[in-house]
């Protein structure tokens, strides 16, 4: 596989992305509002119980709370790759640039290799900032109050290092597989958001520790069976995409 073919697709995504005011604003618009809304919503409900609590017992309830907020930014790249992914092929239809694209020297491999990371690194960059504002206005707030840092510990490691990375790329290759099969892009997105539901549902199951294991080993279970999901995943991808079959469909 000649990566230098599958960024060259990359970056012409990434181009017409740039000019999409919705794709945008909602890249722009949702970790920012989850990374500053959140915590300040997570302080005041700590500060709001900290007169009934001794110290132990309120640092517990930090630590509970926040490793509860990682679960969010979980669900924010896959919903984000979710919608970016769905305007993929369809995207490509709508720009009437689907038969040059399909016609380009590359192999099935290569084209959505391309289109995949065209979707997962706009997603993960913004949820990164998104984490980032998150997190230094918790430990902020926890240096001050309990004299120590809630962000980063392993459990958060495990989640935002691998979990979310993993959900982000499982939903960008259902949807750019759901792009590929279908005309509008508003099916897409449906279909997509169904196609993801399930993960983001074991992904919140993993964070509310209902099993007799520990969270950290909980979320290290989940993401080898994203990451075997994953990797699945694609390789389907490459057996089922036709490229003379969307045109046909699509002429």
């Amino acid at each position: 596989m000649r990566l230098w073919k599958s960024w060259i697709v990359t970056q012409k995504d990434l181009s017409i992305f740039k000019k999409n005011k919705y794709i945008l604003y909602s890249l722009v618009a949702i970790p920012l509002l989850l990374g500053v809304v959140l915590p300040i919503i997570f302080i005041f409900s700590l500060e709001a119980e900290a007169a009934q609590l001794t110290r132990t017992q309120l640092i517990e309830a930090a630590q509970t709370i926040t490793n509860l907020g990682s679960t969010y930014f979980v669900i924010i790249p896959a919903a984000l790759a979710s919608m970016i992914g769905s305007y993929s092929f369809v995207g490509e239809k709508i720009e009437r640039s689907l038969e040059p694209l399909l016609a380009t020297p590359t192999t099935d491999g290569e084209l959505l290799l391309g289109k995949s990371l065209a979707a997962f690194i706009p997603c993960m960059g913004v949820t990164y900032i998104g984490i980032a504002i998150f997190a230094t206005l918790i430990d902020g707030w926890s240096y001050l109050t309990l004299g120590n840092l809630l962000i980063p510990n392993i459990y958060w490691v495990i989640i935002i290092g691998v979990m979310a990375p993993l959900v982000c790329i499982l939903s960008v290759e259902a949807n750019v597989i759901i792009s590929s099969r279908v005309n509008d892009i508003r099916a897409a997105q449906q279909l997509g958001g169904l196609v993801v539901l399930p993960v983001i549902l074991l992904v919140v199951f993993a964070s509310t520790g209902s099993v007799p294991i520990s969270k950290e080993l909980l979320a290290l279970i989940v993401s080898a069976a994203l990451a075997a999901a994953t990797i699945a995943l694609f390789f389907l991808s490459k057996k089922t995409f036709q490229r003379e079959e969307i045109l046909t469909k699509w002429k």
